[in-house]
């Protein structure tokens, strides 16, 4: 036998009176364990005692004693669900406010970076309109060899060329 049987043994002990085989099992065990005894025969006489015990008269009202008992257990589990109810009652708002201040510090942002945006397209527009007015005639481009050729000096052949094409256009005027 087990320490763990001779245990169960002895809760049997305090409830019933033990069986002929489950008495030859704890005699087998007590032989083993000399220490065992000593606490058998406490057990022994304490069940003794506790079974001449008169049981106590029921008070008149006990129904209605222990229906007031499960009531005052179901308020207790109640007001601790209402403690949470109460807790989350008084932090939602505040989380809402947290997520709106939040949500509205998001949208100025977005805002803002979109504005600046606008006024880099709108600065990029003006300093594209202003450099196109700015830049030349076609007409320029056109005649831009010649105008290139200007500031080079001219080989002497040339300069016969165009005296030749000069006396020409005054004499036939």
């Amino acid at each position: 036998m087990t320490e763990s049987e001779y245990l169960e043994l002895r809760e049997f002990a305090w409830r019933r009176r033990l069986t002929p085989e489950e008495k030859s099992n704890l005699d087998a065990y007590l032989l083993v364990h000399p220490e065992a005894q000593q606490d058998w025969e406490d057990e022994a006489v304490l069940n003794q005692l506790l079974a001449n015990v008169p049981d106590a008269p029921l008070s008149s009202n006990f129904t209605a004693l222990v229906l007031q008992q499960i009531d005052l257990e179901e308020r207790r589990a109640g007001r601790a669900y209402s403690k949470w109810l109460h807790r989350l009652r008084s932090w939602l708002p505040r989380f809402a406010v947290a997520i709106l201040v939040v949500g509205l510090a998001g949208l100025g942002y977005r805002q803002y970076e979109l504005n600046e945006a606008r006024e880099k397209s709108k600065y990029l527009d003006r300093l594209i309109t202003g450099m196109a007015a700015t830049f030349p005639d076609e007409k320029i481009w056109k005649d831009f060899d010649a105008i290139a050729k200007l500031g080079q000096p001219v080989a002497p052949a040339q300069d016969e060329i165009l005296w030749a094409a000069l006396a020409s256009t005054s004499t036939d005027q």
